[in-house]
């Protein structure tokens, strides 16, 4: 990991600019936001879902880590049967008053688009997504899967999503907190991918990092006597 240096030709106060962004590599944030998902919670299974994710969003140029905080953040202590979506032909909607879990939603979308409840042709709607940015990864491994490239269409806009690769309204997306949206295949190619150009903010990066630190055990008496060489190194 590394620090994006402050202009040299801004001056005044050290708090007068823009926060600090630290630059991590894909397989640093991946690392990072599966052991923070698991600190949240979810099972080894659905973390490491949630690194692919944020991982696969760094390599097209966008902040998965600061939406998947937001979506830990907002379903603590719910239940994963509640977090994940009602499948139906044609539509899935949330089990309650809440938006589906865009990570349950992903692989959910990833087991089921082979299957009748899961077929895009003719259209498949969400009612609502939280965080709904994290869903493209997994549409790219739906794309991937069906040899299609994947449209996702949204109120205030559309993206395409081919297997490594995706186009539109990304940036829109982001910024939402939860969304409906609608699923269909598209022929042609998603178009031209973007390159990782930007940091994460240290907030969200130390938020993160608190959460991976549950996964950690306790220390204890016998660990800390354990610890260091068993005998002298005085030759």
């Amino acid at each position: 990991m590394r620090m994006e240096p402050d202009s040299p030709t801004r001056a005044g106060a050290a708090d007068s600019g823009p926060p600090q962004l630290a630059v991590l590599s894909r397989n640093e944030i991946e690392a990072l936001c599966a052991r923070a998902a698991r600190g949240a919670g979810l099972g080894w299974g659905h973390a490491e879902e949630a690194g692919f994710a944020v991982g696969w969003l760094h390599a097209q140029g966008i902040d998965g880590a600061t939406a998947l905080l937001a979506h830990l953040d907002g379903a603590a202590g719910r239940a994963w049967r509640d977090l994940c979506p009602v499948v139906g032909p044609g539509k899935w909607v949330a089990r309650g008053r809440h938006p589906i879990c865009p990570l349950a939603l992903g692989a959910a979308l990833s087991d089921h688009c082979e299957l009748p409840e899961g077929r895009l042709a003719g259209g498949l709607s969400v009612s609502s997504a939280s965080h709904p940015v994290l869903v493209l990864p997994f549409l790219s491994r739906v794309a991937g899967i069906l040899g299609e490239t994947v449209r996702m269409r949204f109120f205030c806009g559309a993206i395409d999503i081919g297997c490594d690769r995706l186009s539109g309204d990304a940036g829109r997306l982001a910024g939402l907190v939860e969304a409906a949206f609608t699923l269909s295949p598209r022929p042609g190619p998603a178009g031209a991918g973007h390159s990782h150009a930007g940091g994460y903010p240290q907030a969200t990066l130390s938020a993160l990092g608190d959460l991976a630190l549950r996964t950690t055990v306790p220390p204890s008496a016998r660990s800390r006597a354990d610890a260091g060489a068993g005998t002298g190194d005085n030759d």
